[in-house]
């Protein structure tokens, strides 16, 4: 075999090693985070907050309503208890009870609103629970399935690793050398020669050029730079 043959090997190991290597991120990823359960996780949160708020503005207002209510008993108390002769002062107390009562009433109008609120919330937050459930059911389901494929590609991995070694324990220092070299600055550092042109770089080699390619020596094409290989 010859030395481009074997870099080139090298060069395609290393890149399904590199595509392993981003699956397995991938997978280990969607099996920490699944957007359909954090979605539903933070619906349900929001929920939450959002009755939370509901049900403390109407503990707040229904407060307010029964301190007013107090209120008016007292004043109707006076109105209708007989001990109020003056009509001046009881035309104020009248006044004072209207006002109080139309507020009364407006606080009331708003606590059957927030009740609705409350209802409804109920409600919805059953919805969202079950909305929850159903997506962390199918996320372990996704799970177990992700984990059986980790351990296959972890498996695929181990192995292009080994033969990546295998090859790299039969290639010299200089060849080696050359070849990461050149893998660093330009990525891919093998080409193929086909039809007699350099496939990095598209330029029809010459005929000398063609001739050591076909030899066991690395080759490297004049014009960018990168190792030949003519299988």
């Amino acid at each position: 075999m010859s030395l481009a043959k074997r870099v080139f090997e090298l060069q395609q190991l290393e890149i399904a090693v590199q595509s392993k290597c981003k699956l397995l991120e991938e997978i280990n990823l969607h099996i920490r985070y699944n957007e359909a359960f954090e979605n539903a996780s933070a619906e349900l949160l929001a929920a939450e907050k959002s009755q939370t708020d509901i049900e403390k503005q109407y503990k707040d207002l229904d407060w307010e309503a029964e301190e007013l209510r107090g209120h008016v008993k007292q004043i109707d108390d006076k109105l209708y208890g007989g001990k109020i002769k003056n009509p001046k002062e009881l035309l104020g107390f009248e006044q004072e009870a209207e006002m109080l009562k139309a507020n009364l009433r407006k606080k009331d109008d708003v606590l059957l609103d927030l009740m609705e609120k409350i209802e409804a919330g109920k409600t919805s937050f059953r919805t969202l629970r079950d909305k929850l459930a159903v997506a962390e059911k199918n996320w372990q389901k996704e799970k177990d399935e992700l984990a059986v494929q980790a351990e296959e590609t972890k498996k695929e991995l181990s192995g292009l690793e080994k033969k990546c070694e295998d090859i790299l324990s039969m290639l010299d220092k200089a060849t080696l050398s050359t070849y990461e070299g050149i893998k660093g600055s330009k990525g891919m550092a093998v080409v193929k020669v086909e039809q007699g042109r350099c496939l990095g770089c598209r330029v029809t080699l010459s005929v000398s050029e063609l001739q050591r390619v076909r030899g066991e020596a690395v080759v490297i094409c004049s014009n960018c730079g990168r190792i030949l290989y003519l299988s």
